[in-house]
């Protein structure tokens, strides 16, 4: 692999691997704290496991038809040998429609060494996908990381949620996207990513 090239909204931007809590409803604070949060998330913890380097496009609020923008707007600097990875958003956000959204991005990465995540919501909770859709590279289409980090906090009895917070115990319940990792989550999320990258090449004998 060449490069890790990534988007998403916030949980691919890093928020929440700040500490001052004062940042907390902040789309952009600042440029410290924005380069802080872009250059320690989820992006930075999966190019350490491969050795490669990293962009990292992840904003703050981005709905699914934005981040899919994003992939347009840089395609032409793709390469074949470039590990590209999106981590989706709240699938409704920016009048997102899920089977659309998917099918467009699927449909741009086609060709390129890709994989598909959701972060704390299943893109297909409220619309089921469909035999037409192709999802073979979307990983855990059905799941989140929400549960994986909840049962390590409770594993082991320490926070893994921005400003030390704990599980929010009533998660779908809280505003989306309300609650993001720290620094150890987004360590967490980018082992379980490998993890199931790795997964998916062996069982193809692509590895």
């Amino acid at each position: 692999m060449k490069r890790l090239i990534t988007f998403g909204d916030s949980w691919s931007a890093g928020h929440g691997v700040e500490t001052d809590v004062q940042y907390k409803e902040c789309i952009s604070p600042n440029d410290f704290i924005d380069k802080l949060r872009t250059s320690n998330g989820w992006p930075k913890h999966l190019s350490n496991h491969y050795d490669i380097p990293f962009v990292n496009f992840g904003w703050c609020n981005k709905s699914n038809p934005e981040i899919i923008q994003d992939v347009k707007d840089n395609k032409q600097f793709f390469d074949k040998d470039d590990l590209i990875v999106v981590m989706l958003s709240y699938p409704f956000r920016g009048n997102g429609e899920p089977l659309h959204d998917v099918a467009s991005l699927t449909n741009e990465l086609n060709g390129f060494n890709y994989y598909i995540f959701n972060s704390f919501y299943p893109t297909f909770a409220d619309v089921p996908s469909t035999d037409n859709l192709e999802i073979s590279r979307f990983l855990q289409p059905n799941d989140t990381f929400v549960p994986m980090l909840q049962q390590y906090e409770r594993d082991n009895d320490i926070s893994v949620w921005e400003y030390d917070f704990r599980y929010p115990q009533t998660w779908q319940n809280t505003p989306y996207g309300d609650t993001h990792p720290n620094y150890l989550g987004y360590k967490l999320i980018a082992n379980k990513i490998k993890e199931l990258i790795d997964d998916y090449n062996t069982s193809r004998g692509t590895e």
